[in-house]
């Protein structure tokens, strides 16, 4: 199988290194560290995890066919502006998006950018860390898109023994599911980082998870598609390591300490989009309008931690 990816970052280096180990043929296109990637074949997202000789590194997506699936993992933000860009090479052709979040300045989910360019579009989620898949780690993710037959045919060529992938027409719900945990899991990063232990965290994914249902239902999601790989299973996994740049990023605030600005933390756009979408729909989201306004500066952790404190109690 022809397989290639755009974005050669964490993600999209580890599941080009899983593919080509598997024995597809793979090309990673590295649109920003081209010439370092070619002579080093280390990506600076990866450690010091070498890419496997298979890989072919391209410098255009000129170099991709139009029938390989062309996954896409490049930061949610930059979506927009990177298929504008390569627009030629994205038509009808099949594009699997692999980023997290909803965009800031449209309110748009990755699949809903891309449908612009093909009919042929699923996203990936699930809870993996980039480190993990490039070792050959057991993982498994969901698939989702709206076209049955180009759904099944996408799981059946790409599911490996140590790469274990579910499929599911609910694309909002797993397109969600993927983004609002990115907040939540700052959330529980800021309570760590401020030292208020983890009963707290407990606390703040729990309620945290009612408000990424609460959302989600509210755009037509299923809640079984939450309580899933893309849902819960995510949430669990970015709460509860230091591999999660989101958790890591939270933990930096909480303990009000500098955070490496190179990284990306696509829960900070994320958290702006969904609070102002929340508010527009009447939905009461304390723990996301939290973080919204911590990271926006417009108030302080303690503050934030007295406000969800001191919320009127009711029932569950």
């Amino acid at each position: 199988m022809k397989i290639s990816i755009a974005g050669a970052g964490a993600f999209g280096s580890a599941i080009a290194s899983v593919f080509a180990k598997g024995g597809h043929s793979t090309k990673l296109f590295s649109p920003t560290n081209f010439k370092e990637l070619c002579a080093t074949r280390v990506p600076r997202a990866l450690g010091n995890i070498k890419l496997p000789a298979e890989i072919d590194i391209v410098s255009s997506l000129e170099k991709t066919e139009k029938d390989e699936y062309l996954f896409l993992a490049v930061p949610t933000q930059n979506l927009a502006s990177f298929c504008k860009e390569n627009k030629s090479f994205l038509t009808d052709r099949p594009l699997i998006a692999c980023c997290k979040g909803v965009d800031q300045e449209t309110g748009l989910r990755p699949s809903e950018i891309l449908s612009a360019h093909s009919s042929k579009v699923a996203v990936m989620s699930g809870p993996s860390f980039a480190v993990d898949i490039s070792k050959g780690m057991p993982t498994a993710l969901v698939l989702a898109s709206g076209e049955p037959g180009f759904l099944k045919k996408l799981q059946s060529d790409i599911s490996m023994h140590n790469f274990r992938l579910y499929r599911t027409s609910d694309v909002v719900g797993v397109e969600l599911g993927g983004a609002l945990k990115n907040i939540i899991a700052i959330a529980c990063g800021i309570a760590i980082g401020a030292k208020q232990g983890d009963s707290a965290r407990a606390a703040l994914m729990t309620r945290g998870f009612s408000e990424m249902i609460a959302f989600a239902k509210a755009h037509g999601a299923k809640e079984k598609t939450l309580a899933g790989l893309s849902g819960l299973g995510d949430l669990s996994l970015t709460c509860n390591s230091e591999k999660s740049r989101n958790f890591v990023f939270g933990i930096s605030l909480g303990c009000q300490k500098p955070f490496n600005k190179n990284k990306t933390v696509e829960g900070v756009a994320t958290a702006f989009a969904v609070s102002q979408k929340a508010r527009s729909l009447g939905l009461e989201m304390p723990i996301t309008s939290s973080v919204s306004a911590l990271v926006e500066g417009t108030a302080s952790t303690e503050e934030v931690i007295n406000s969800l404190l001191t919320r009127p109690t009711k029932e569950e």
